[in-house]
C-alpha cells in the first residue's frame, strides 16, 4: 500500500513537471548581426542586452558567420541587423524571419526593400529637425537638398505654420551639381539643414559643404555629431545608446506578443543634441545650452 501510494505521488509529480515544462514558452534567441566590429555597434548591443527581457539569449555574429547560428526548431529566433551589410545578409535568409534593422537611413531602407521587417532609422522625424532649427536659430527659413521632393504631411505643414518658419527644397541630380545648388540655397535661406542622404552628403562632399556654409556665414544644422566637430553649428541625432533603447523597446514588445506584425520603418524615437560654441561665436550666434534646447524641444513635441 505504501509502495502504491509512493508510485502514485511520483507519477503525479512527473506529470506536473511535464505539464509545467510544456506550458513554458520556448526560449527566445536574439541573433545580432553587426556589419563590422566598431564601438557604435558594440554600445548599442550592450544597451540592448541590458534592456531586453532577461529570458532571451543573445548571440552576436558577423554577416559571414550568420549561417552558423540559423536554426530550425522550437526556439523563437529574432534577428537584429546593424548596418547595411548585416541587413543584406539577414535579407538573404529564407522568408518568415523576424528581423529588426538599425543604422540605416530612410534612403537606404527604401533601397534595400526590407519586406516584413522593421527598420529603426537614423533619420529623425522631419518635424523634429524643423523644430530644432527654429529653436536654435533666429531665422526665417532653412533649405534642404534632396534627390526627390519631400511631400509634407499635415502635421509637418501645421508645425511650419505654427513656428512661422519656411522650408525650401532644392534638388540635386547629374545635371545639378551639389555646390552650385548649395550656393543658391545659402543665398536664399538663413541656414542649411542636412538630412541623412548618403547620395548627397558623403566623404567626397562633406568638407566642401561645411566650408561653403562657413564662407557664406550661414550655419549648417546636421544629423551627425561628427559633422559638428568638422564645422557644423549643431546636430540632432540618435546615439548608439539611443538606438539600443529603441531596439530593446521593439523587441520586448515582440517577445510579449510573437504574433505581432513587424514591418515598415520607424524614425528615431530617442535622440541626443550636440552643438559647436566655437562656430556659433564665429557666426555671431548665441546658442542656448544643450540641456535647455533639449527641454524646449521635448515640450514642442508633446
Amino acid at each position: 500500500m505504501t509502495n502504491s501510494w509512493f508510485k502514485g505521488i511520483l507519477c503525479g509529480l512527473i506529470l506536473l513537471a511535464s505539464s509545467q515544462a510544456s506550458a513554458q514558452p520556448a526560449i527566445s534567441q536574439i541573433i545580432v548581426v553587426k556589419s563590422s566590429d566598431n564601438s557604435y555597434f558594440n554600445q548599442s548591443i550592450e544597451t540592448l542586452i541590458k534592456q531586453v527581457d532577461r529570458t532571451a539569449q543573445f548571440k552576436v555574429v558577423m554577416p559571414q558567420d550568420l549561417h552558423t547560428v540559423v536554426e530550425t526548431g522550437d526556439e523563437q529566433q529574432i534577428f537584429v541587423a546593424l548596418g547595411q551589410s548585416a541587413a543584406e545578409a539577414v535579407g538573404r535568409l529564407d522568408g518568415g524571419v523576424s528581423a529588426f534593422n538599425a543604422y540605416l537611413t530612410e534612403e537606404q531602407s527604401r533601397n534595400l526593400n526590407l519586406e516584413n521587417q522593421v527598420a529603426v532609422l537614423l533619420d529623425q522625424p522631419l518635424q523634429r529637425y524643423l523644430a530644432f532649427c527654429r529653436l536654435i536659430l533666429s531665422a526665417d527659413s532653412v533649405g534642404i537638398i534632396t534627390e526627390q521632393v519631400i511631400v509634407l504631411d499635415p502635421v509637418q505643414f501645421d508645425l511650419l505654420q505654427a513656428l512661422d518658419f519656411g522650408l525650401n527644397q532644392y534638388q540635386i541630380d547629374p545635371l545639378n551639381k551639389l555646390l552650385p545648388v548649395l550656393r543658391r540655397l545659402l543665398a536664399r535661406n538663413d541656414a542649411l539643414l542636412m538630412l541623412p542622404r548618403r547620395s548627397v552628403y558623403n566623404r567626397d562632399t562633406l568638407k566642401g559643404v561645411l566650408l561653403t556654409g562657413y564662407r557664406n556665414r550661414k550655419p549648417v544644422i546636421s544629423y551627425s555629431p561628427a559633422h559638428v566637430k568638422s564645422g557644423a553649428l549643431a546636430s540632432i541625432y540618435s546615439s548608439p545608446v539611443d538606438i539600443g533603447r529603441h531596439l530593446a523597446t521593439l523587441i520586448n514588445r515582440q517577445l510579449e506578443n510573437p504574433e505581432r506584425e513587424t514591418r515598415g520603418f520607424e524614425f528615431a524615437r530617442f535622440y541626443s543634441i550636440r552643438t559647436n560654441p566655437r562656430i556659433a561665436a564665429a557666426l555671431g550666434i548665441v546658442l542656448p545650452a544643450e540641456r535647455e534646447l533639449r527641454s524646449a524641444l521635448d515640450r514642442l513635441q508633446r
